[in-house]
C-alpha cells in the first residue's frame, strides 16, 4: 500500500484571521509511491549490455507519466536507483517516486527517464546525434517503455508493476572499406538515414564496434550510411532489410569510398553525389549543387564568403532534391547575387543539416540565409522543408529575407516566396539567426510564406535582429 504526504501550510504563531490570501487555494497532495517494474525476456536478442540484454543500473531513473487534477498529463522522475532496488540479475527494479495532485488512471513508465520530454511523450530528438559508445546509449538513449493501470481507493494511490519493452533498433556496426580492410577504429564520424530520420555519430578515433540507436525501419525503406575518418569518405545504401524494436543488430557493412572534391580545383560548375565529401575554398563562380538524395560532408569549405566571386544566378548551395549536409570543421557558404539564398532546397523536399561543425550560411540581398530566394527568382522562390538536428549553425538572411525561411516578396505579389516546414531539434548545439529587415529570424520573410516552425528548444536558439 503506497504511504501518502500530504502538504499544506503550516501557521506558528499569532497569525491574522483575515489572511484573505489564503482563501480558497487548494491544498496541493503528493503520493510517494513504489512499485516493482522488470525488463521484457520475450526477444531473443535486447538491448543493452555486450550480450544485447537490457538491465537496471544503479544511478538510473525511471520517468511516470500519469494525470494530475487538472487533466494533464505530466511527469515525475523516480528516485535514483541504488543496489537494494535492483534484482533478478539486474532484469527487475524496485522504484520510488512521488506524484503531485494525480488521478487514478493510466500511466506509463520511460527509461532511462532522460528520454521523456515534459509532456510525457519521448524524446526522440535525443536520438539524432550520438557518441558510438555502448555506454552512454545504454545510460542515455536506449528508450524503453510500458504502460498500465494506477488505482485508487480510500484515498490510497497503487502503481501497477508493469513490463519495460524496448523501442528502438540498436545497431552494432563493424565497418570495412571497398578492400575489405577493417576501419572501424579509423572512423570518426557515421550517418544512418532511413529517409524520415537521420542518426549521426560523431567521436574520436576509437576501437569499435560503433553503436547506433534508431527507431524501427520497415523493409520498403532505403536505408543509407555515410562514414569519415580523418582524410576520405565512404556510403552504402542497403533496401528490404527491416529493423525491429527490442532486437540488437551486428551489422558488418562494406563501405565504397565515396569522392572527396577540393573547390579549389573546379573549372565547372559541380553537382557533389552520396557520399562525397566537399573541402577549401571556390576561387570561380561555378554553381555547387547537391544530389538529388545525397547525404555529402562539408569540410572546411568556403562558397563565395572569403573571396567575393563574381555575380551569377544561383544559390550558393543548390539541393536537386532531398539532401543531407553534414557539416564538419567551419563551413561558409554565401549566395552569388541579390535575391538568391545562401542554401537552397526546392518544394516538396527536405535539407537535413546534421554533424558537429559550424556552419554560417548567408543570403544576399532579399535572399534568405537557408531557405528561398525572392519572389521573382522563379526556380528559387519556393524553398521545401529545413531540419536542422546538428552542429552550430549561424543563418543570415538578406534586407526582407529571413535567416532561415523564405525571402522577401513585393507587397503585390501573386505568388510571394515560400518556405516549407522548419524543424529545430533539440539535439542542435546552437542556432543564431539573423532575419532582415520587416521579416523573421525563423519563418517568414517579408510580405512571404513560410509552413510550421517548430523549435523543441528555444534555449539553444538565438534570435538576431
Amino acid at each position: 500500500m503506497a504511504a501518502l504526504a500530504f502538504v499544506g501550510a503550516i501557521t506558528t504563531g499569532c497569525s491574522s484571521d483575515d489572511d484573505s490570501e489564503s482563501l480558497d487555494k487548494p491544498v496541493s497532495k503528493t503520493v510517494t509511491l513504489t512499485t516493482t517494474i522488470s525488463m521484457d525476456g520475450s526477444a531473443p536478442t535486447r538491448a543493452l549490455d555486450e550480450n544485447g540484454m537490457k538491465t537496471f543500473a544503479v544511478g538510473d531513473q525511471v520517468a511516470v507519466v500519469y494525470t494530475n487534477t487538472s487533466s494533464q498529463r505530466v511527469v515525475a522522475v523516480s528516485n535514483a536507483l541504488v543496489v537494494s532496488d535492483i534484482t533478478d540479475w539486474d532484469k527487475s527494479a524496485k522504484i520510488t517516486v512521488t506524484l503531485t495532485d494525480p488521478v487514478a488512471g493510466s500511466v506509463d513508465y520511460i527509461y532511462p527517464a532522460s528520454m521523456a520530454k515534459s509532456d510525457g511523450t519521448a524524446n526522440l530528438s535525443a536520438l539524432c546525434m550520438q557518441n558510438g559508445t555502448l555506454t552512454t546509449l545504454a545510460s542515455t538513449l536506449d528508450y524503453a517503455k510500458g504502460s498500465g493501470t494506477m488505482t485508487e481507493s480510500g484515498g490510497d494511490f497503487t502503481l501497477p508493476g508493469i513490463t519495460l519493452r524496448n523501442q528502438l533498433a540498436i545497431c552494432q556496426f563493424k565497418i570495412k572499406n571497398d578492400e575489405g580492410t577493417e576501419i572501424t577504429s579509423s572512423i570518426t564520424g557515421l550517418t544512418v538515414s532511413d529517409g524520415t530520420n537521420t542518426y549521426t555519430v560523431s567521436r574520436e578515433a576509437a576501437a569499435g564496434p560503433i553503436y547506433v540507436a534508431m527507431q524501427p525501419v520497415s523493409d520498403d525503406k532505403t536505408i543509407s550510411f555515410v562514414a569519415n575518418d580523418a582524410s576520405s569518405s565512404y556510403y552504402k545504401s542497403v533496401s528490404g532489410k527491416a529493423l525491429t524494436a527490442n532486437n540488437l543488430y551486428p551489422i558488418n557493412v562494406t563501405m565504397t569510398t565515396g569522392t572527396t572534391t577540393s573547390l579549389a580545383t573546379l573549372s565547372a560548375d559541380h553537382t557533389a553525389q552520396n557520399g562525397e565529401t566537399l573541402t577549401g575554398q571556390l576561387t570561380a563562380s561555378h554553381k555547387i549543387s547537391i544530389a538529388a538524395g545525397a547525404t555529402v560532408i562539408l569540410k572546411n569549405v568556403d562558397i563565395n564568403y572569403g573571396t567575393t566571386l563574381t555575380a551569377s544566378s544561383y544559390a550558393g548551395i543548390t539541393c536537386l532534391g532531398d539532401a543531407t549536409l553534414i557539416v564538419s570543421g567551419t563551413d561558409y557558404v554565401k549566395s552569388f547575387d541579390d535575391g538568391y539564398p545562401g542554401i537552397f532546397v526546392p518544394s516538396a523536399r527536405t535539407l537535413t543539416i546534421t554533424g558537429s561543425g559550424t556552419l554560417y550560411a548567408l543570403g544576399h540581398e532579399n535572399g534568405a540565409g537557408i531557405g528561398s530566394g525572392k519572389d521573382i527568382i522563379e526556380a528559387y522562390k519556393a524553398c521545401g522543408n529545413i531540419v536542422i538536428q546538428g552542429g552550430t549553425i549561424w543563418a543570415t538572411g538578406g534586407s526582407g529575407a529571413a535567416g532561415i525561411g523564405s525571402g522577401a516578396s513585393a507587397i503585390d505579389a501573386s505568388t510571394p516566396s515560400s518556405c516549407g516546414d522548419i524543424t529545430i531539434k533539440n539535439s542542435v548545439t546552437s542556432v543564431y539567426a539573423k532575419r532582415g529587415a520587416e521579416a523573421a529570424n525563423i519563418g517568414s520573410g517579408q510580405n512571404s510564406n513560410c509552413g510550421t516552425v517548430t523549435v523543441e528548444d528555444e534555449g539553444k536558439i538565438t534570435r538576431i535582429n
